[in-house]
């Protein structure tokens, strides 16, 4: 978040004087080099201080106009389309509302008159600004996107009529795909080649939907320009290639894309990561911990030492979860120092090593070394090993805060899997202050969310899970049925692209290591047998923290139970 048309003076009277922050505080964000990139207002954000939409309601009530959350407003999808995507881009407004006498315009900056006139002298209506954050706006502009199906084919026919040249068309073609990923919010690119045709993939909200079909004789010509863009042998078609991609959009935002291209038995298949100074400022507070998780995990990270680990599958977002800790430990007088594979994204006051296999720089290397560079605080991106395991829970017991993840299940079988890896049991009782395993959820759009009576398959498959009965009655009450409770879903519409979700959430077991959690480790009891002991201390288990953000309309029933494999 990055309000440019305030200046500090003005963010200070909003924020500090509104009684919304500690002056000490406001300072010390202004202090920050990060100040000049994201805002002061950002920092505070990202370490934590406040929420992005408490932002923006004290910004509002300093102006003294409504505050609009567009991720919570019915938008009138017709009224956004009436200005042209380049003016509202440029500005940061969106049209979302019209009566017959005016047009309510979110904005970011109110106080721009100059801004007010062209749109009210464009749309010859009177205009009424509200405030909506830079950040909420920006995720709102894949409402201007076309169907990327139709807009593929219009470049496809123009290259058959002899519009323009084959290069031409590869250019524009490969071009429009990265486009249309960004701008609709995707993760990663699949390029598929069949046998008849191309098959063009997004993963939106962590689920691969098919885009479009292009002619299979594009195919080469594809990706002949991804291996001219990533700098790739052009060549070389038998082994498989990975490289980067660094892609300024028609907007002017800069989006780094990690390429991977694989032979397989058609043709190559290139898959692109898209990481963009967007999709990691997540401050720890927007990651989906409730209240008493949120707590747990404050008052760990400030601890001057010991290890705090963040557990699950690939993809559950465990990266995010670090980067939002280093974000509020990323203070000018610690040294912290990762080592990663890969650096998805740089962070300003970071050291930040990348993993080369080809050189001898692993993990284990890499942080034998780090160790010796006086860090504070170390992150290791993944513990793999026997030796990287050691190494880190040595550092962590010498003094240093250790971040990192592993891949397990839950939160329990952390102990577990770095007992296999040969770490001695008083190690990791003495060493690990928290462990925190997690999932993804997809969002329910709140543009088109819908209230209904929970219906007979999901009454089964609430019955068939085991102590998920028990955890409805914990929530709402034994005196209520699972009948009379209401669910939501979202019916589908332009802001989700007709998926019912926007956006993910992450559901969380937060296991702090307690005198109870030592003994239990040192007396060698089992995941199981751990996990029951945490219960007992108070900690919330995955499955439960979902279906609490069922029954508040977060996400569906469904979701919580395909993430947790119920």
């Amino acid at each position: 978040m990055n309000t440019m048309s305030m200046n500090q003076d003005q963010l200070y009277k909003a924020l500090v004087a509104s009684g919304g922050v500690k002056e000490d505080l406001f300072n010390k964000a202004a202090q920050t080099k990060e100040a000049n990139e994201i805002g002061i207002d950002g920092v505070l954000v990202a370490s934590g201080v406040l929420r992005d939409e408490e932002v923006g309601q004290l910004i509002a009530a300093w102006y003294d106009i409504p505050f609009v959350n567009l991720r919570q407003k019915d938008i009138d999808f017709k009224t956004a389309l009436l200005i042209p995507e380049s003016f509202a881009r440029t500005h940061e407004l969106l049209p979302i509302k019209q009566t017959e006498e005016d047009i309510i315009v979110a904005t970011s900056s109110p106080d721009d008159v100059l801004e007010r006139t062209t749109l009210e002298k464009y749309l010859r209506k009177q205009v009424k600004f509200s405030y909506a954050t830079p950040k909420d706006l920006r995720s709102h502009m894949h409402l201007f996107q076309t169907d990327p199906k139709e807009a593929f084919k219009m470049i496809v026919d123009r290259s058959a009529s002899g519009d323009i040249g084959a290069d031409t068309r590869t250019i524009e073609l490969v071009s429009k795909i990265i486009d249309y990923a960004y701008q609709g919010g995707a993760s990663d690119i699949h390029i598929e080649p069949e046998d008849k045709y191309t098959i063009v993939r997004y993963r939106q909200d962590g689920i691969l939907h098919d885009i479009a079909e292009l002619p299979v004789s594009l195919h080469e010509n594809i990706m002949t320009r991804l291996k001219v863009l990533a700098r790739l042998a052009i060549d070389e078609h038998r082994t498989a290639q990975d490289g980067k991609i660094v892609y300024k959009t028609p907007w002017g935002d800069d989006v780094e894309i990690r390429i991977s291209i694989l032979p397989t038995t058609h043709a190559e298949k290139a898959v692109m990561r898209l990481l963009s100074d967007q999709s990691h400022a997540y401050a720890i507070s927007d990651l989906g911990f409730s209240a008493q998780d949120y707590n747990k995990v404050s008052d760990v990270i400030h601890k001057p030492w010991g290890s705090i680990l963040v557990t699950g599958p690939t993809g559950s977002g465990k990266t995010t979860t670090l980067y939002a800790v280093l974000r509020i430990l990323n203070q000018r007088e610690v040294n912290i120092t990762t080592i990663e594979d890969p650096v998805e994204f740089d962070i300003e006051g970071v050291n930040q090593i990348q993993v080369n296999e080809k050189t001898g720089l692993t993990f284990a290397k890499g942080l034998r070394s780090i160790v010796r560079q006086d860090p504070d605080i170390i992150m290791v991106g993944e513990i793999r090993d026997k030796e990287t395991a050691s190494i880190a829970v040595n550092a962590a017991m010498t003094g240093h805060l250790v971040l990192s993840t592993l891949h397990t299940n839950d939160s329990a079988t952390a102990f577990v899997r770095l007992t296999d890896m040969g770490v001695e049991d008083f190690l990791l009782a003495s060493t690990i202050n928290i462990v925190i395993a997690q999932r993804l959820v997809r969002k329910i759009c709140m543009s088109c969310i819908q209230s209904r009576a929970m219906d007979k398959l999901q009454e089964q498959l609430i019955l068939r899970v085991p102590h998920v009965k028990q955890y409805f009655d914990e929530l709402v009450g034994k005196e209520k049925t699972l009948k009379s409770l209401l669910t939501f879903h979202g019916k589908g519409c332009a802001v989700c692209h007709g998926t019912g979700f926007y956006g993910r959430i992450g559901i969380f077991e937060v296991l702090v290591v307690d005198d109870k959690i030592r003994e239990a480790i040192m007396e060698k009891k089992n995941a199981d047998e751990i996990h029951s002991i945490a219960l007992e201390n108070g900690m919330t288990s995955m499955l439960y923290d979902g279906l609490r953000k069922v029954l508040i309309g977060q996400t569906t029933l469904e979701e919580v139970l395909r993430v947790t494999k119920e």
